[in-house]
């Protein structure tokens, strides 16, 4: 293939439509210059140049190339140095943009003279001369806004001025955003939209409100950023809850779009990649996959490799399981005929991230290598990941050789942290005991595939030719040195918490403590807090090591509240360090519990006086977590009310809050106007690593014996709830009499969620939980105000599925179900082909029923998107209840006070799939919910919903109250005594 042939194919900067056009023009305003010495022509020149230029792409959007233009005598000057710039000779283009801007200078063209500034700006910055980038910038903009604004100069040149402001802006942005500067950035291409809009210029509009949502997402705004991006695609959403249907036509408008431009590809891709961030994970797989058709069909190979970088990361993401791309007639482009494509199908993310390498070498630029510097980095973390040894070292040698070529910029020095990372991972994994419970946090971000089938195993890999911890501290060294050349302030602090680290892993403490000190020193001169707590971590285990318990607890307790703050925008975090909340976020609040939980080792306290102040604070933070894994469940801000003290809603209730800890079952029990109490039960701890742990096995024995529902009344089988009686209510069930406490409201913890506490069981009174107390759930987080439901304010809208739909099996009971509700409560019925979305949301809507009854399939998981109830034209995924249930928040409307799901059940095999029901519970806004843990028998729902119903019904009986008489009901009866019957239930949010 010839070189015309091949550039044709993989283009570097315009397409060749736009190229033809452009020199074609170019003659003709040449000719015209050359011909006239009229200034008004030369500004049209200048404005024609800053409208053709094409853009500088990174895996952001950049400002305009060369902005154009001249005089009759630089004009000579002005085309060697675009030329220069393009062909990237970009210290003999610097040298001629001095010369052009002294010779506009000479000749008191200040138009020109700016014009040529921002040149030598943009220039300097590809050089890594941020000092000079920065100057040039600056006198450029100070000519510009002190230009005068007469009438003749608004005649000739003040459109032009205009432009070229707008572009400077450009310029400027790109360089803040290159230093580190995200909110100065921010700013400024706002600024610049705002004049490209007066100017009347969308595209260059559209392109600042782009580059906008990468300074966003850099500061951590990601649904700022996805709002932002959708307005921009003409997708007006409040949030970023978008439907693949919606994607679809979306996808559809572009695809069959004729001319579909560069901003168009980008506008799509960063849509990808944020929706990445925010866990719309297929969603996000869509977008790209339409970003890649558009720019497979423009040619644009520098955009089609950076979204084969996305494309692996969304990959990665959806734990690395296979995406496939269809046949060419169906929803998903035909990306394996893309120009740069060499395997005939990609099934993982480490394909796309060769993929994006691959396509780098077919467009190489400054955009372009910054991609396969990502995908290098981001393959080597997945190999690390996955441990497949095989390719490391060759990578490994790759990475070393391409940072030290890259210019010095604000994303150079986080390459060289996310190499260090990721070499700290393998460190990590080559040690046996390298990964402990006081290492350096940052190992926490280290997560390992074990026994991949690809994986040759730790010890084939030679530690000899993998850097060692010396080294690695070099590498960050390196990138110290980098961003105090940048002063880039917020890189450096984080290159220091990263070199404290790595000498706390090489056991010099001393230097760690300082280093990760002047970190969040640094730290503390901005509003980024997002990665603030992590060195207030590492800073409370190194205390802790040194046994300085006062000052660890003070360290601890400041990551603690900086998690607090950051509450709301948990998934916000800086998208190069990437980490996950159950690693990286949860072991923070159980640490500091384990803390608070301790007496000083200066003092000989038992346990149980362990003083009030540390209680209450443990107490909250057990909240706390309750609350923050919820909203990492969600993957945005769940709840946003106060709970309500227990004593102001029930004086007979007493709260139990658990936490698992790594030695014990801590337990803390609060009770009106009583001081809390604190007990524990030691934990055997695991024989080696990855086994489950004493609370798990105990439970995986009792849901054994639950779901074969094989049971007996022998003491023998029911050992497992024995023992977590023994653990839960034994130590304090004298009090609990003495107080004359009637509700149990339970906080839970892991998978102790997951437990029935309706069935632990009493052995020496030979009785189960539920026939001494009222129980109830809790996150411990919103306990809104209800009163008890009385006899006429039953009203109840009950939708039922009992036929067959969407691979979901028959629920014959549920016609049984409603008909008997009918009997006791007014009802209105949604069944069957009317228990529809729309149906649902009419009747709820128009009518306000205080009790919605949903007799369906359904599943609670630990992750959002599938968790979901069915009706008889789709799903109603968790995160959709409160659109569906939206109108009762209307002023002078009541709130629902029960939701009741009947037939719902956890996920088999997910732990944590409780966090569903919690989730469910919180999105419709109940004031209570009731629900099962598993998927319960048809005949024994009848009965004890018929029991449920009947007691409700009666005066001042309560939710938690009817419940337990229900319970009681099929307990006491000969066909469904068993718990697998009854224990299921579960009463979750207010009680009354």
């Amino acid at each position: 293939m010839n070189k015309k042939k091949q550039r044709g194919r993989c283009l570097r900067g315009a397409t060749p439509t736009l190229k033809a056009r452009f020199f074609s023009q170019i003659s003709h305003y040449k000719s015209r210059l050359y011909s006239s010495q009229v200034r008004s022509l030369i500004l049209v020149v200048l404005l024609f140049f800053l409208s053709v230029g094409g853009v500088l792409v990174t895996t952001q959007v950049w400002a305009s190339t060369a902005i154009g233009q001249t005089q009759q005598e630089p004009l000579q000057l002005v085309k060697q140095a675009k030329s220069l710039y393009q062909n990237r000779q970009f210290e003999s283009a610097l040298t001629v943009w001095e010369q052009v801007a002294a010779a506009f200078a000479a000749r008191e063209d200040k138009l020109n003279q700016a014009m040529a500034l921002s040149n030598l700006a943009l220039t300097s910055q590809q050089l890594g001369r941020w000092e000079q980038a920065k100057k040039a910038i600056a006198t450029s903009l100070n000519i510009l806004q002190t230009q005068p604004k007469t009438p003749q100069r608004a005649s000739e040149g003040g459109a032009a001025l205009t432009q070229i402001l707008s572009s400077t802006l450009d310029i400027q942005g790109q360089l803040q955003l290159a230093v580190g500067e995200s909110e100065a950035a921010l700013a400024t291409w706002k600024q610049a939209a705002e004049i490209y809009q007066n100017l009347g210029n969308q595209n260059g509009a559209i392109r600042s409100q782009i580059n906008q949502t990468q300074a966003m997402q850099d500061l951590g705004l990601y649904p700022m950023a996805c709002k932002t991006l959708l307005k921009t695609l003409e997708l007006d959403h409040q949030n970023c809850q978008i439907t693949k249907e919606e994607l679809q036509t979306l996808k559809e408008r572009f695809v069959n779009k004729e001319n579909s431009s560069s901003l168009d590809i980008l506008a799509l891709r960063s849509l990808g990649n944020v929706l990445r961030v925010v866990s719309q994970l297929e969603q996000s797989q869509m977008v790209l996959f339409a970003a890649g058709q558009l720019a497979q069909q423009s040619g644009d190979s520098q955009n089609l490799a950076a979204i084969y970088l996305s494309l692996g990361n969304t990959a990665r993401s959806l734990g690395n399981r296979k995406i496939q791309l269809g046949k060419p007639s169906e929803q998903q482009p035909a990306l394996t005929q893309s120009i740069c494509i060499q395997a005939a199908s990609i099934t993982n993310a480490a394909q796309f991230y060769q993929q994006a390498a691959t396509c780098y070498r077919q467009a190489e630029s400054s955009t372009s290598s910054d991609i396969k510097r990502q995908a290098q980095l981001n393959r080597f973390s997945l190999l690390v990941q996955t441990q497949q040894w095989s390719e490391v070292p060759t990578l490994l040698s790759e990475i070393t050789s391409h940072l030290n070529d890259l210019p010095i910029t604000h994303p150079t020095v986080y390459a060289h942290i996310k190499f260090a990372q990721s070499l700290m991972c393998l460190q990590s994994g080559l040690s046996e005991n390298s990964s402990n419970a006081l290492s350096s946090p940052i190992l926490q971000l280290c997560s390992f595939v074990k026994n991949t089938p690809t994986g040759t195993g730790v010890k084939t890999l030679e530690s000899s030719k993998i850097p060692s911890w010396p080294e690695i501290g070099q590498i960050l060294q390196t990138a110290l040195n980098q961003a105090q050349q940048l002063q880039d302030k917020q890189a450096e602090a984080d290159v220091r918490g990263y070199l404290g680290g790595v000498y706390q892993q090489m056991g010099k403490l001393t230097e760690a403590r300082q280093l990760t000190e002047q970190a969040l020193q640094q730290k503390s001169a901005f509003n980024d807090s997002s990665i603030t707590y992590l060195w207030q971590w590492q800073l409370g285990r190194i205390y802790q090591t040194q046994q300085n318990q006062k000052s660890a607890l003070q360290a601890y307790t400041l990551a603690y509240e900086t998690l607090q703050s950051l509450r709301k925008d948990l998934v916000g975090i800086n998208p190069e360090i990437q980490f996950t909340f159950r690693d990286s976020v949860e072991p923070v609040y159980r640490e500091l519990v384990n803390l608070l939980l301790q007496p000083q080792a200066s003092q000989q306290i038992k346990q149980t006086e362990i003083n009030q102040k540390n209680l209450k604070q443990a107490r909250d933070v057990i909240e706390a977590l309750q609350l923050a894994e919820l909203t990492n469940f969600f993957r945005e801000a769940c709840i946003t009310s106060q709970p309500q003290p227990i004593d102001q809603v029930d004086p007979n209730a007493a709260v139990i809050y658990s936490i698992i800890l790594p030695d014990r079952l801590a337990v803390i029990l609060s009770r009106p106007q009583k001081d809390l109490k604190y007990y524990a039960t030691p934990l055997k701890p695991s024989s080696q690593p990855g086994e489950v742990g004493e609370v798990e096995r105990v439970y995986d024995n009792m849901l054994a014996g639950f779901t074969r529902n094989i049971y007996s009344s022998n003491l023998d089988s029911l050992r497992p709830q024995q023992i977590f009686y023994d653990w839960l209510i034994r130590p304090i069930e004298a009090e609990l009499e003495k107080d004359d406490i009637k509700t149990l409201v339970f906080v839970l913890d892991g998978v102790l969620r997951a437990v029935p506490m309706s069935a632990l069981y009493d052995s020496q009174k030979q009785k189960y939980l539920i026939e001494k107390y009222n129980l109830a759930l809790s996150p411990g987080l919103q306990l809104l105000y209800s009163a008890s439901l009385s006899p006429n304010k039953l009203q109840t809208l009950v939708g039922g599925l009992a036929e067959a739909r969407q691979g979901f099996s028959k629920l014959p009971g549920v016609e049984q179900e409603v008909q008997e509700i009918t009997k006791i409560v007014p009802t209105e019925v949604l069944l069957n082909q009317e228990f529809t979305r729309s149906r649902l949301k009419v009747q709820i809507n128009n009518v306000p029923f205080p009790i919605v009854h949903l007799a369906t399939h359904g599943q609670f998981s630990s992750q959002a998107e599938n968790t979901f109830l069915l009706t008889w034209d789709g799903r109603i995924n968790v995160k959709e209840l409160d659109q569906l249930l939206q109108g009762r928040d209307r002023p002078g409307r009541s709130p629902l006070e029960l939701l009741i799901l009947s037939a719902c059940q956890t996920a088999a095999g997910d732990n944590r799939a409780i966090l569903g029901l919690a989730g469910v519970a919180v999105r419709s806004g109940a004031r209570s919910t009731l629900a099962t843990l598993w998927s319960v028998e048809d005949e024994s729902t009848v009965e004890l919903m018929n029991k449920f119903y009947s007691e409700l019904n009666q005066p001042g009986v309560t939710k938690a109250e009817a419940l337990r008489q229900a319970q009681l009901f099929l307990l006491r009866s000969p066909n469904y005594h068993r718990p697998y019957y009854w224990a299921p239930f579960v009463l979750v949010g207010n009680w009354l």
